[in-house]
């Protein structure tokens, strides 16, 4: 019995003892939190973090919103936004292993488990409980060899390039720097979703199954991934005469090509850690960084449209193509003493799925319909909070945050106002532009380990293929991140 307990005491203390920095938390007390040392060297070791993310939203719904059934102007929900339990370990300075699982987009009436009965989503028929048991699920699974490491294995110095080799389902993608941003240190409390351009279906939550090389040449970061592409195959459906919709690429990659995506961004500053995939969107004065990425995405025969309106003419198939450019900033000034920050970020994507591909989306919509008796106009994008979200087109999208001092307050209680635009042309409804813009605040308790964030944000209400109006939603955050 006494010995069982030393055994576990001593594993207690290994857990939460680290000597080396995690810079991405905004918190220099927090260093490598949770990590079993293998060795006296910490070469060998195993390493633990998790997060958790809740959320409180007033939605506004889109015109002629009934949910679960009963005409709605508004909700109010709780909702568990993210859970993430994240481990990788090295025996050998040449060798990492990583995986990460959690949830998602729990609410009470959306992101159950399927088919659960009584007990979870009973599907499109509902006989379940929509909101309940959500599915905890793969997120990342990736092994890596260091064919030439950061630092010379014999002289520790470090290289003026480095490459690494990695198999698996990873979430080291292309496109842009908010394509792999980490969902545990937003700027402004989430991404725009159409970062993920590819989400949940050719990819799995922003994840393919492939071999990447990763590395540094120089201030140059580099990534560069051949994988393949999640089966996705959406049917054309004949629609009457004269009607477009046969014309409207939709996901098919039933040919099975594989795709390519890649990375670069020159650090003029700070130079980034890049042992894992994930990109900080605001270090909360910690870090002095400017980099300048290009990113790229390609998938043969991705997409497929109808040769003529019939439910049996021959399919013309189409590539994916995408390409962006972004900027990253973050500037600490004002000194020591006060540490004031900037953080910025701008990117521009182009987008082609092929003849006017569109998609809806949102994050986390109830079980929504058609109000009972509604006659009057509603939005293209459908019900709850849906709203055009990616397609064949250019979409634009800048966030900015400024840090308060650190003695406005007690010096480890922080503030960071933001505020955010972004503006989208898609080919499917021609000249139109979609806007939205949110603004908040985060207010760090200590660094993103611990902080409360409130956030109002627009989007497109989209009638008569233009943005008529917006909607808004309102809301509240609460994460701890250890």
């Amino acid at each position: 019995m006494t010995q069982n307990l030393t055994a576990a005491s001593l594993f207690i203390l290994l857990l939460f003892w680290s000597n080396s920095s995690y810079s991405q938390n905004g918190s220099p007390e927090y260093k490598d939190g949770m990590t079993i040392k293998l060795d006296s060297s910490g070469e060998k070791y195993i390493r633990f973090f998790t997060w958790a993310t809740f959320w409180a939203r007033n939605t506004e719904a889109n015109p002629g919103t009934a949910l679960n059934g009963i005409e709605i102007k508004n909700w109010i929900d709780f909702s568990l936004r993210q859970f993430r339990f994240v481990t990788y370990s090295q025996l050998s300075p040449r060798y990492l292993i990583f995986a990460d699982i959690g949830i998602d987009n729990q609410s009470f009436s959306s992101g159950g488990s399927v088919g659960g009965g009584n007990t979870g989503n009973g599907g499109a028929t509902f006989s379940g409980t929509l909101g309940k048991k959500p599915e905890l699920y793969l997120h990342d699974l990736w092994n890596e060899y260091a064919v030439f490491p950061d630092k010379d294995p014999i002289s520790g110095r470090p290289r003026k390039s480095s490459l690494y080799i990695g198999t698996g389902l990873h979430y080291w993608m292309g496109i842009s720097r908010m394509t792999t941003c980490s969902s545990a240190n937003y700027l402004a409390l989430d991404a725009p979703v159409y970062n993920w351009p590819l989400v949940d279906l050719s990819d799995q939550f922003a994840r393919q199954l492939g071999v990447y090389l990763k590395g540094n040449i120089g201030p140059v970061s580099y990534r560069w991934a051949i994988n393949k592409p999640f089966t996705v195959i959406s049917p054309i459906t004949a629609f009457p005469n004269g009607a477009p919709d046969s014309s409207y690429a939709v996901d098919n990659n039933a040919t099975g090509k594989f795709s390519t995506t890649g990375y670069a961004a020159w650090q003029f500053l700070d130079k980034e850690s890049n042992k894992l995939p994930y990109t900080t969107g605001t270090y909360v004065g910690t870090m002095r960084v400017l980099n300048i990425g290009v990113g790229y995405y390609s998938a043969a025969e991705g997409t497929v449209t109808q040769a003529r309106n019939t439910a049996t003419s021959t399919l013309t198939r189409h590539n994916i193509t995408i390409w962006a450019i972004d900027v990253f900033a973050d500037l600490p000034f004002g000194g020591s003493n006060s540490n004031w920050a900037f953080t910025g970020y701008t990117v521009c994507y182009h987008y082609d799925f092929g003849p006017k591909y569109l998609r809806y989306g949102s994050i986390m919509n109830q079980n929504v319909s058609l109000a009972p008796n509604y006659t009057g106009k509603v939005s293209q994008a459908g019900f709850g909070n849906l709203a055009p979200l990616i397609g064949t087109g250019i979409s634009w999208f800048t966030q900015a945050g400024l840090l308060l001092p650190k003695n406005l307050l007690d010096a480890k209680i922080r503030f960071q106002p933001f505020g955010e635009v972004s503006l989208q042309k898609f080919d499917r409804f021609g000249d139109s532009k979609f806007m939205y813009w949110s603004a908040g605040s985060n207010i760090y308790l200590d660094g993103h380990h611990a902080s409360v964030t409130f956030k109002y944000q627009t989007r497109p209400i989209v009638m008569n293929n233009k943005q008529e109006s917006s909607k808004g939603t309102f809301i509240i955050a609460t994460q701890v991140y250890l």
